[in-house]
Parts: C-alpha cells; sequence; structure tokens
C-alpha cells in the first residue's frame, strides 16, 4: 500500500524546482546567520555559494529584507510547532508539569537552533513581527500556548491573581487592560494572569538568552537542573502563600 503523499508530490515538475531552490537559498542563509549573525547575510554570497547570479537568488527573494522576513516566519512557525505538540502530549499532566516540559521543549529548540532564536527575539525578529503579519500570525501561534498554559495553571488555582493584582500600580493596569482589549484570544485573562505570564515569559527568554550568549558562570555545567529550577520556581513563585 502506498504512503500518504507528501506536499510537494502534488507540485508540477517546474513548482518542485522552485521549491527546492528556494530552500537552497534559506539554507544558505541560515547557515550565513549561524556564521555571523543577520548582517553576514548577503544576497550576493548566497549567488555565489550556489552557483547562481544575483539577479536569480533575486527572482526568489527580491531584497534581503524579504529573505530574513522569511527566515524570521520559518523560525517562528518551528518553534510554535515543537510547543504546540509538547503541550498537547502533556495534556494529561498537572499544569506545573506542563509547563516544566513545554519550558524544556523551548530550551531544546534554542540550543539547536541558537542563531535562529537569537535572530527572532532580536531586533531583527522584533522589526519583522511588527511589519510582516505573517511573522506576527506565527508568533502568536507560539505565543498562544503560553497563554493556554496560564489558563491551566488559573483553573487549577495555581496562581494567586489577586495578589499581584493588589501590587500593580494602577498605570499598570490600565495598560494590561489596554493589551487586553486590543488583542483576541486573551480576553478571559485578568490583570493578575497577564501579568504572571510576562514574569514566566520574562523568565523563559532571559534563561535561555543568558545560556546562548555564554553568560553562565563556567562552574555551572549541569544547566539542565539548572533551568528546571529557574521555571519550577517562576511557577511556583505564582502560587498562593499558605495561611500563617
Amino acid at each position: 500500500m502506498a504512503g500518504p503523499a507528501s506536499p510537494q508530490s502534488h507540485l508540477s515538475r517546474r513548482d518542485r524546482r522552485k521549491q527546492e531552490t528556494t530552500d537552497d537559498i534559506k539554507a544558505t542563509a541560515r547557515r550565513q546567520l549561524a556564521g555571523g549573525g543577520p548582517a553576514a547575510i548577503s544576497l550576493r554570497a548566497i549567488a555565489r555559494d550556489l552557483g547562481m547570479t544575483a539577479s536569480a537568488v533575486h527572482y526568489y527573494f527580491p531584497s534581503r529584507q524579504a529573505l530574513l522576513e522569511d527566515l524570521v516566519v520559518d523560525g517562528f512557525s518551528s518553534l510554535a510547532g515543537a510547543l504546540r505538540s509538547s503541550y498537547d502530549q502533556a495534556s494529561a499532566l498537572p499544569p506545573g508539569e506542563r509547563w516544566l516540559i513545554v519550558c524544556r521543549t523551548h530550551r531544546a529548540w534554542a540550543l539547536q537552533h541558537p542563531a535562529q532564536y537569537l535572530l527572532l527575539y532580536g531586533q531583527t525578529g522584533g522589526a519583522v513581527r511588527h511589519l510582516n503579519r505573517q511573522a506576527h500570525r506565527a508568533m502568536w501561534n507560539l505565543v498562544a500556548v503560553l497563554f493556554a498554559m496560564m489558563r491551566n495553571a488559573v483553573a487549577n488555582g495555581d496562581v494567586d491573581t489577586e495578589r499581584i493584582e493588589a501590587a500593580m500600580p494602577a498605570p499598570l493596569r490600565e495598560q494590561l487592560a489596554s493589551w487586553r482589549d486590543a488583542r483576541d484570544g486573551i480576553g478571559d485573562l485578568s490583570d493578575g494572569a497577564l501579568a504572571a505570564c510576562m514574569f514566566c515569559y520574562s523568565q523563559l527568554h532571559g534563561a535561555i538568552t543568558l545560556e546562548l550568549l555564554g553568560h553562565l558562570p563556567p562552574h555551572i555545567t549541569d544547566r539542565d537542573a539548572l533551568f528546571d529550577l529557574q521555571m519550577a520556581h517562576a511557577a511556583t513563585a505564582l502560587h498562593r502563600h499558605p495561611l500563617a
């Protein structure tokens, strides 16, 4: 019995060759990215590496910016897919354990694709996300997993939203309300839950970025254990304090 057809099997020969060339260009750009960051990406160098003319590369990507935007969309989409898969597979676990598993997946993706991760969460990725709707949607698919985990935690009674809200200055509460009004998909989250999302997301990205950039003390070699402890602390810090 024949297996399921791949997406490319339905393409014409011309379209398959176009897709293959697009993939080769992006793979070469990712190698440049790994070697020297976003500034190292050059359409002219890509053309030289692939034995193409510069005009041929421009046929696929009319500008360097267009190529960067495609790389950002691909990166956010890949990471979002990994997180969603991890989240779904951990559906039977308590929210705290599910959070840790998804965080581990996030870190594993970053360690496997360090240059892409820093592209996504650096200035280039931020600028692309604001300009490119496809990139914005791809990042939202990623962040939606975090919001889903927060809903699980709040429903389980793991987040002391009242304590968090009591500590908020009024201007911050107004800004959180504005964010909620402007963003579909988070209208059911309270001010405290939205703030808790920011606490956890900041600690997740901060821990990963420090590791990728080589800022952890060299004496700490068990980085898996350190990361797990950081993420567990981020979650338990949101819990209700036991009554004295």
